[in-house]
């Protein structure tokens, strides 16, 4: 079901490129994870459970535009990596995500320079590590839908982009040590601050 959804999304994004009025870009910039997350560690005699830390992470792709009668649609494919931080008895843990963004918006420009955008964001999520060593086995949650809206800048071929997301359900990591398990869960809260070239 992933496969096939994925494949018409990139065979929407590449039919864009054969209609009219196409612009296409890159892109690269900032994702402030702002969900602190939560980590809970199962025993036998206790279950222990705990705020995390947010971190901040990087994001960069590709985009098309293609411009209609007075808006835009602009699908992107990204590649997103962000982190969260724990701490368990003095032990501090990152855990990073690694994650391939495809968002959609539909957006308006303004006043000749300025453009607001909204849209939905299909994430796969391809690859969780934890910094703790020998974790023998580990699961995540690998597909989840979110939402953007946001802002920006348009300076002739230069788009500064500023974008909320936040995502419609939670993701969960599960990974094993020594026959604990410890569980981590979020859901996708950040700000994505962002620079384009249009070529």
């Amino acid at each position: 079901m992933k496969k096939l959804f994925l494949t018409v999304l990139l065979g929407l994004i590449a039919n864009f490129g054969l209609a009219q009025n196409i612009t296409f870009g890159l892109k690269g910039g900032a994702v402030f994870n702002t969900d602190k997350g939560q980590v809970w560690r199962d025993a036998t005699s206790n279950i222990y459970k705990k705020d995390g830390k947010a971190a901040a992470g990087f994001q960069a792709g590709a985009l098309l535009r293609v411009s209609l009668t007075g808006l835009y649609i602009q699908p992107e494919l990204l590649y997103s990596q962000f982190k969260n931080e724990y701490e368990y008895q003095n032990v501090k843990t990152d855990v990073t995500k690694k994650r391939l963004d495809i968002p959609v918006n539909v957006g308006k420009r303004f006043l000749g320079i300025g453009h607001i955008q909204a849209g939905p964001v299909f994430s796969y999520y391809f690859d969780d590590k934890i910094s703790l060593k020998d974790v023998s086995k580990a699961k995540q949650d690998d597909f989840n839908v979110g939402f953007q809206v946001g802002t920006g800048v348009e300076i002739s071929r230069l788009l500064l982009d500023l974008r909320y997301e936040f995502g419609f359900g939670k993701t969960t990591s599960k990974f094993i040590k020594d026959g604990t398990q410890f569980t981590t869960q979020n859901r996708p809260q950040m700000l994505n601050l962002s620079l384009a070239y249009l070529f």
